[in-house]
C-alpha cells in the first residue's frame, strides 16, 4: 500500500534520512540511487558543490507491507545524515543498465515525486529543523449545501498573481456573492507560464505562488470569510518531468497493452504510474493498483494537510481504465468507443467521499451526508456522471452545452431556441439516464447538480466574441484592449441567465467586467499564454446618472449573485423550472422557477432594443421586480399587477436586460 507518510526526508531535529519508493529498480539488477544535497543559498555559487549521498534498498521487516499495488515498492533510503539548520534543496540520480543495450548510464536529475515543497527547476525542498506550520483556525467553518454553491473559477498567477494576492481580493469575492472558489492547478510544473495542467510534483503548492505557507494561509483566510476552496487536479496525464517518467526513460520502456503476461492479467510494469500512451502527455496508467493508490493519497493529502474541501478532476474522459481501440493506425481519444469504463473515477471520488467523513468541516451533523464537492470534467456528459448509473460520489460535473449555445449567440448576435432548454436542463438526455439530482454513496445520499457556465479558462471570452463576431481561430492570444465605447451592456442579459439557471453557476474570473481575451482553440500556445486580468475594466469609463465608479456589470453579479443566495426559487431543481415562452426574431425568452410558495419569472431581452412582452403569468396578485429593486437609487421598482390568471400581460423590457419578477401577494 502506497503510504505517502513514508516517502521523503525523515528528519528529527538535524537529522535527516533520505527516502524515495523507486519500483523495477534493483540492486541485484545492476542499479544505484543517489540524492544530491545543497543548501539553497549556495544554490548559484559556482565554489559550492552539492553533497552526494548513496541510497541503499530499505531491507523491510517481515511484517512490513512491501507492496505498492501490485509491484514492489523497492525502497531505497540513505544513512541517517546530520546537517546543519537551513533550507535544502535536493534531487536523485538512478545508475543501472540502459534499455536497449545494457550499457550503464545515468538518468537524468530528477525530484522527489513525493515532495511537499519544491523550488525553480526540478528541486525538492526541506527544511531542518522542520518547520512546522502555525495551527488552523477554521474549526468553525462548514462547507455550504451544494445547492446554495456560487462557483468562481481562477487562475492563481491571473488573478492575484500569488495565493497572498487572491486572498487580499477575498472581500471582492463576497461582494459577488462567491462562496466557492476553484483554482486552477497549483501543484509545481515546470514552465511558469503554464496553467498547470501539466503536473510534476502532485503533493507540492507552487513555489511562485507562495509555496506551502502562503497557500495555508489562502485557505485560512477562505474559510475564516465562509469560502470554501476545490483544487484542479490534472489525474490523466503527467508531463514529461514527473520523476517516475524522466527518472526510468533511460532504464525502461514505458508500457502499452502487450506486456500482460500474468495469468490474472495484472499490470505489473516497472513504472507504478506512466503508460507509453501519449495525449497531452502520458497518461497515468489507472489499470494499475498501484496508480489507483497514489492518486487516493494525493487527495487525502491534501485535504488533511492543507483542509481542501473539494476537487475538480480534469478531463475524466482521458483517464485510462481500459484497453483503447485503435483504428487506421490512430487512437481517437475523444470517441465513444474510447470512453473510459469510469471505474477509476468511481474508486478514487468514493474512496476521497469515506476519507472526508473524517473531518467536521464536510458535516452539518455527524449522521449526515458529507458536503465534499467532486466535480467531474465530462464536458456535455453530465447526465451521465451525475445519474446513479455513473456508480461515483461525483457531485458536480461541467457542462458545456450553454456554453456552446451562448458563444454561438454571441458571434451571431441572435438568440437560439436551445438556450431556455440548457438554462433549466430540459434536455431528455437527463431523464434517459435516470437523474434525479440525487447519488447514493454507501448508505449516504448526495445532491448530484450540473456546473453551469458560459465562461470558463478553456475557451475564448464571450465579449471577444460579442466584439470580434467569431472566434480567435488560430491567433493565440487576442483582445481589443480598453473597454471605452464597447458594448460590454450586451453581456447583461448572458449575467441574468447564467445565475438564474438550473445547477450550480459558475464565474471565470473576469467575466463580471467583461474580459475579452481570445484564445486559439488549439496547439500548446493555448495553454502556455499569460492572461493577466484588466484590472481596469473594473472601473467604469463612462459617466453614469447614479454616480458609480464601477462598471455596472459587476454591479450586476453582486445583485444577481446576492439574489441567488436570497432566493430559494433561484436553485430549485430542474422540476421546478419551466420555460414560458421564446421570440426568436425579438430576441427575447422567459422561464419560471418556483420552490414552495415562492414564484419567479425570469425574462431576457438579448436585442437592442426595448421590448414589450406577453408573459404568462398564471398566477394572480402583485409581482415585483426584485433585481430592480435591489439596487439602491430604486425607490419604486417595476411591478404589475395581474387579475386573470388565465391572460398574458405585457411586460416592458430594457434593451439588453432583463427582469426578474417576484409574486408579492
Amino acid at each position: 500500500m502506497f503510504k505517502i507518510e513514508e516517502t521523503g526526508p525523515q528528519i528529527q531535529g538535524n537529522d535527516v534520512r533520505f527516502r524515495i519508493d523507486l519500483p523495477g529498480i534493483e540492486q541485484e539488477k545492476g542499479f544505484s540511487a543517489k540524492v544530491y544535497v545543497i543548501n539553497k543559498r549556495g544554490q548559484f555559487d559556482v565554489n559550492i558543490a552539492a553533497d552526494v549521498y548513496e541510497l541503499k534498498p530499505e531491507i523491510a521487516s517481515p511484517d512490513e507491507d512491501e507492496l505498492w499495488g501490485e509491484i514492489a515498492r523497492n525502497r531505497w533510503c540513505s544513512d541517517l545524515i546530520q546537517m546543519e539548520s537551513g533550507t535544502y534543496l535536493y534531487r536523485f540520480e538512478i545508475s543501472g543498465p540502459e534499455q536497449g543495450n545494457g550499457n550503464k548510464v545515468r538518468s537524468l536529475y530528477f525530484g522527489d515525486p513525493c515532495a511537499r515543497e519544491t523550488d525553480a527547476g526540478v528541486f525538492s525542498v526541506f527544511h531542518v529543523p522542520v518547520e512546522n506550520p502555525a495551527p488552523w483556525e477554521d474549526g468553525t467553518f462548514k462547507l455550504p449545501p451544494l445547492d446554495e454553491v456560487i462557483l468562481y473559477e481562477l487562475n492563481v498567477a491571473e488573478f492575484g498573481g500569488t495565493f497572498a494576492g487572491v486572498a487580499e481580493r477575498i472581500p471582492y469575492l463576497l461582494s459577488l456573492g462567491i462562496n466557492v472558489i476553484e483554482l486552477l492547478p497549483i501543484n509545481s510544473i515546470a514552465e511558469p507560464t503554464r496553467w498547470g495542467y501539466m503536473p510534476i510534483f502532485y503533493f507540492a503548492p507552487e513555489e511562485r505562488f507562495g509555496g506551502p505557507a502562503g497557500f495555508r494561509h489562502l485557505v485560512q483566510e477562505c474559510h475564516r470569510n465562509g469560502i470554501a476552496v476545490i483544487l484542479d487536479m490534472v489525474y490523466a496525464h503527467t508531463d514529461r518531468m514527473f520523476p517516475y517518467q524522466i527518472g526510468y526513460e533511460r532504464f525502461f520502456q514505458l508500457w502499452y497493452d502487450d506486456h500482460y503476461s500474468d495469468e490474472d492479467g495484472l499490470h505489473h510494469a516497472p513504472n507504478p504510474l506512466v503508460s507509453a500512451y501519449d495525449n497531452f502527455g502520458k497518461k497515468n496508467d489507472w489499470r494499475m493498483q498501484s496508480a489507483q493508490e497514489f492518486f487516493a493519497a494525493v487527495n487525502a493529502f491534501w485535504l488533511r494537510e492543507y483542509h481542501i474541501d473539494g476537487f475538480r478532476y480534469d478531463h475524466v474522459n482521458g483517464y485510462l481504465d481500459r484497453k483503447p481501440i485503435e483504428r487506421n493506425g490512430g487512437i481517437d481519444w475523444y470517441s465513444q468507443e474510447n470512453r473510459p469504463t469510469f471505474l477509476s473515477l468511481q474508486d478514487l471520488s468514493k474512496a476521497t467521499y469515506q476519507e472526508s467523513r473524517n473531518y467536521p468541516r464536510f458535516l452539518s451533523t455527524p449522521e449526515e451526508a458529507s458536503r465534499i464537492i467532486q466535480i467531474g470534467e465530462d464536458l456535455r456528459e453530465s447526465a451521465y456522471q451525475l445519474s446513479p448509473a455513473s456508480a461515483s460520489a461525483i457531485n458536480g460535473c461541467w457542462e458545456k452545452r450553454l456554453s456552446d449555445v451562448a458563444k454561438n449567440m454571441a458571434v451571431g448576435d441572435i438568440l437560439l431556441g436551445d438556450l431556455g432548454k440548457e438554462l433549466l436542463l430540459t434536455d431528455e438526455r437527463f431523464d434517459e439516464m435516470g437523474y434525479t439530482g440525487e447519488k447514493n454513496v454507501g448508505d449516504d445520499t448526495i445532491p448530484a447538480m450540473v456546473v453551469q457556465f458560459i465562461e470558463s479558462h478553456d475557451e475564448c471570452r464571450l465579449f471577444y466574441m460579442i466584439q470580434n463576431q467569431k472566434d480567435c481561430g488560430d491567433t493565440g492570444f487576442e483582445y481589443r484592449n480598453g473597454l471605452d465605447g464597447q458594448p460590454w451592456w450586451k453581456l447583461q442579459p448572458y449575467a441574468i441567465a447564467l445565475m438564474t439557471s438550473v445547477g450550480i453557476p459558475m464565474l471565470w474570473a473576469g467575466q463580471e467586467f467583461a474580459e475579452n481575451t481570445g484564445l486559439t482553440e488549439g496547439g500548446m500556445v493555448r495553454v502556455r499564454g499569460f492572461r493577466p486580468l484588466h484590472w481596469d475594466y473594473f472601473y467604469n469609463v463612462e459617466s453614469s446618472t447614479d454616480g458609480a465608479t464601477v462598471l455596472p456589470l459587476v454591479n450586476l453579479y453582486r445583485k444577481l449573485g446576492n439574489l441567488r443566495r436570497k432566493h430559494a426559487a433561484l436553485r430549485a431543481t430542474r422540476e421546478n423550472a419551466r420555460e414560458e415562452y421564446c421570440n426568436l426574431e425579438d430576441k427575447v425568452l422567459v422561464y419560471r422557477r418556483w420552490k414552495n410558495e415562492e414564484v419567479l419569472i425570469i425574462i431576457l431581452n438579448f436585442s437592442d432594443q426595448e421590448r414589450e412582452i406577453p408573459v404568462p403569468f398564471g398566477h394572480t396578485g402583485i409581482w415585483v421586480d426584485i433585481l430592480e429593486a435591489s439596487y439602491d437609487n430604486v425607490n419604486e421598482p417595476y411591478s404589475i399587477s395581474v387579475s386573470d390568471s388565465s391572460t398574458h400581460e405585457l411586460v416592458s423590457i430594457p434593451a439588453n436586460f432583463g427582469r426578474i419578477l417576484r409574486l408579492e401577494s
